[in-house]
């Protein structure tokens, strides 16, 4: 407990040093916190990281202005909740507890990424500002008992909550544009994903994709 408040209080501290006086003091603290890193590592004013312990990174690597990136915690258990798993082939193949980012990499202004389901981003991968990466989430129903009136938040205490597992796969040379919402599947190679588009499925390497759901369109 004392160790976390520690390391708390020193990401709070190295949060909001600017410029690259800043970016060099976080890169040399996170190296050490991180399960594995890389080298150039630059992460930017305000980029929050949640268990990082549990994370992988490559090198060459940006993490630009007030990005989240949240890895499973050790030990997470919801046994409580009802849990709707979506399985990914391509996830199941290179299965990690570990959120895992490759090498050469921009994670663009105000992402999130939330790796509790699991996330491989592998090399050269783009993600533009605000995109949203999230491999767990609440669900709006049990399936086991549809009639059940269930909560989406982690607040509820007294009632039941139901929540969605779904692993990502960002495949090398994906570009997600700007406010793109990943919430399953693998983006195979080489694709770029239209700005303003929501996926759910997976998407074909070498392919220009948009809409709700994003789709293949050339």
């Amino acid at each position: 407990m004392i160790k976390r408040i520690l390391f708390s209080i020193a990401e709070t501290l190295l949060r909001n040093i600017s410029g690259g006086i800043g970016q060099k003091l976080r890169y040399f603290y996170y190296k050490r916190r991180f399960n594995r890193c890389g080298s150039d590592i630059r992460i930017d004013i305000g980029v929050i990281f949640e268990n990082p312990e549990n994370m992988e990174i490559g090198s060459h690597v940006w993490f630009m202005e007030y990005s989240h990136v949240i890895a499973r915690p050790i030990n997470f258990d919801l046994q409580d909740r009802f849990i709707k798993v979506i399985k990914n082939d391509s996830f199941e193949k290179e299965r990690s507890e570990l959120l895992q980012i490759g090498s050469e990499i921009q994670i663009g202004p105000h992402n999130i990424i939330h790796g509790y389901g699991g996330v491989i981003i592998k090399d050269r991968v783009t993600l533009s500002a605000r995109v949203s990466i999230y491999s767990f989430s609440h669900y709006y129903r049990n399936d086991n008992n549809p009639s059940l009136i269930t909560y989406a938040n982690g607040m509820v205490k007294t009632g039941p909550v139901s929540c969605v597992e779904s692993p990502i796969v960002l495949e090398n040379g994906v570009w997600l544009g700007i406010g793109v919402c990943v919430f399953s599947g693998t983006i195979k190679r080489d694709s770029f994903v239209v700005s303003g588009s929501i996926v759910t499925k997976d998407i074909s390497a070498n392919s220009y994709a948009l809409g709700h759901p994003a789709t293949k369109v050339k």
